[in-house]
């Protein structure tokens, strides 16, 4: 894809980003320009792409006797979780910048508007994709989409994603996920206008 986006982490076990699996174009809903910077998480999964995040954050964690024992509440919320991916996204988004983690579930888009994620397991995902525009507004959007097993390089799920912003300064976090957390401080209040958006499956 053109532009500078962020390539996000792939799993464990692949040696190199092999296949684009998801990209896309984000883009103002009411102007049409295009939003550099925003993040997109992946909100919801197959079981096989949260079983490898959290094999990401063991790996990482295995020589911290420290981490281990911090949040060992957390591994262990993980291990009888009916949202495993939601569990293991909040031990990243504690330990993303001390451990100096690139996220396997999370990508910014270019300055040419572009995302994409490398090299998922097939299934179902939901993208959540957040802008903020410091002191004038923000918002968030989510589509979802199938990847679809395939041994062609250049098959992937374009997804392109169109945000509305409304004014204001509220506070406002990535996670796809109106309820508070426990491992949040403080009030969270979420703008989340739903996606229409362009979903197709490209194959070349």
């Amino acid at each position: 894809m053109p532009g500078s986006q962020t390539a996000n982490q792939p799993l464990p076990n692949v040696a190199r980003p092999y296949r684009v699996a998801i990209a896309g174009t984000i883009t103002n809903a009411a102007t049409g320009d295009i939003m550099p910077q925003a993040v997109v998480r992946i909100t919801a999964a197959p079981a096989a792409f949260a079983e490898g995040v959290m094999a990401l954050l063991v790996a990482a964690i295995a020589h911290r006797p420290d981490v281990q024992a911090y949040y060992g509440d957390l591994i262990a919320e993980w291990q009888r979780s009916s949202d495993p991916l939601a569990t293991a996204q909040r031990l990243l988004d504690c330990l993303e910048q001390p451990l100096a983690l690139a996220r396997p579930d999370q990508t910014q888009s270019g300055g040419d508007g572009h995302y994409c994620f490398y090299d998922l397991p097939a299934g179902s995902y939901t993208l959540t994709a957040t802008y903020i525009l410091p002191h004038r507004g923000q918002g968030v959007t989510s589509a979802q989409v199938e990847v679809c097993p395939s041994d062609r390089r250049l098959s992937f799920a374009a997804v392109d994603l169109a945000i509305s912003l409304v004014p204001g300064a509220c506070p406002l976090t990535v996670v796809g996920d109106c309820s508070p957390s426990r491992f949040m401080e403080g009030p969270e209040q979420f703008w989340h206008v739903p996606a229409h958006p362009k979903v197709e499956t490209l194959s070349h």
